[in-house]
């Protein structure tokens, strides 16, 4: 696998992201902390506020990303990432939390999609996606780093130094954007051959021909991602998008809070003593397992594909998310933790390594974005239903079989490993 120049600028944009989205579980249970008892549905918005702004980036990030470059609407959704991040700190009331996380959200919506297809069109097809697998394992390094701010700030300093903090540490990681170079693919795509061909040549990549088409509607977009040719790939990406989103989010937006009501839920026993005891110590300890399933996913899925790989971690994670739910074993229950965090995010990083390259260069951040955008939809309802849901077994169990069923379903889709990406015939 290569390791350049591009790879490495977007991994700690991508760890900023995940920075971005992790503070808001903490910055959420302070907020609340704050406020009278509220209404179910007016924590389950404050859960999925964050969601609903990815939904609308990423559903946007593709118009932007095909139509005026991959950088330049990068920079664009960075700075409203930055922006909701840096104003949450001043939020008084449920509706100010809300419309920052909102904005935060759809900055981190809309770079997600962008980054995963600017690394796919700068890979060959040999090592494209061990090389995306590797860019999302940066997620877990940004994950680490939340719950380590929170370690230092949350309980010395509140929710909001905290948030403030957070945010500084976000720009930091995201200042590379301004070294990145613009996708070849995409300056050929609109005719721009020159320059294309000098970056394919530093990069040492292919280029392959790429009818050069100025302007592509969306509507014109959503017709190809819903063409014969791509219809079935497109819907059954949909609803994995979907069930792994909403499987993830679901369980580790309210993660901290539900770990802590869980020690009383139990009351007794060496679980519930574990957790009085050693509260933060456990998410670090899981949340560290994150880093081994990415990179043995990086592995996988050019050893026996992105859609193995994918389905087998889903349904893995789903097994953990059941044996977590029931175990009063303290073993088992720090076992079932460890499988957790090992196999959702390495599913994560199949899927974002089996998206991008579906679908041809003209539509490629549209088709990434659209997927998420689903994948936003079941994050956004995960979060919102936990409430609902109640004690610490039904959420789990609940999630267990949404994983499952996602599994399944990815086992139907296009595996390309080794092959080029899909493109447009002229």
């Amino acid at each position: 696998m290569r390791i350049d120049r591009v790879l490495l600028l977007s991994m700690p944009i991508w760890a900023a992201v995940a920075l971005s989205v992790g503070l808001s579980s903490f910055v959420l249970k302070g907020f609340q902390a704050e406020v009278t008892e509220l209404p179910a549905y007016i924590s389950g918005l404050l859960a999925s506020s964050t969601l609903i702004g990815m939904l609308i980036g990423a559903s946007t990030s593709g118009l932007l990303g095909d139509r005026i470059g991959r950088k330049t609407s990068l920079i664009l959704y960075i700075a409203l990432q930055i922006i909701g991040n840096m104003f949450v700190s001043l939020a008084h009331d449920p509706s100010s939390f809300i419309l920052f996380r909102l904005i935060a959200g759809i900055g981190a919506g809309g770079i997600l999609p962008i980054v995963s297809t600017l690394v796919a069109e700068f890979s060959l097809p040999k090592d494209r996606g061990s090389r995306i697998a590797f860019l999302e394992s940066a997620w877990s390094y940004g994950w680490l780093l939340m719950v380590a701010l929170a370690v230092l700030y949350f309980r010395a300093y509140g929710w909001r130094y905290y948030a403030i903090i957070s945010s500084y540490a976000v720009i930091l990681l995201s200042l590379p954007v301004f070294l990145l170079p613009e996708s070849p693919r995409y300056l050929l795509a609109k005719g721009r051959i020159e320059s294309a061909k000098m970056l394919a040549k530093k990069y040492k990549i292919e280029l392959p021909e790429i009818p050069v088409i100025q302007k592509l509607g969306i509507k014109d977009g959503l017709k190809i991602l819903l063409s014969r040719e791509h219809r079935r790939v497109t819907i059954l990406l949909w609803i994995t998008w979907f069930a792994i989103t909403m499987g993830y989010y679901g369980i580790f937006i309210w993660f901290p809070r539900l770990l802590a009501q869980h020690g009383i839920e139990i009351g007794f026993g060496a679980v519930s003593e574990f957790i009085r005891n050693n509260y933060y110590t456990y998410i670090v300890i899981t949340t560290i397992f994150q880093i081994p399933g990415y990179y043995s996913a990086v592995y996988f899925v050019e050893k026996i594909g992105r859609v193995k790989t994918l389905s087998i971690y889903l349904v893995v994670t789903g097994l953990s998310a059941f044996l977590l739910a029931f175990t009063t074993q303290l073993p088992l229950f720090l076992l079932a933790g460890m499988a957790l965090n090992f196999f959702d995010l390495g599913a994560w990083a199949a899927l974002y390594a089996y998206t991008p390259e579906q679908y041809p260069t003209h539509t490629r951040v549209l088709g990434s974005g659209w997927a998420a955008a689903w994948g936003r939809i079941g994050g956004i309802i995960g979060p919102y239903i936990v409430p609902f849901l109640g004690a610490w077994t039904t959420v789990f169990a609940f999630f267990a079989i949404i994983n499952i069923l996602g599994g399944i379903v990815a086992l139907g889709g296009r595996e390309l490993r080794g092959m080029e990406m899909i493109e447009l015939k002229k």
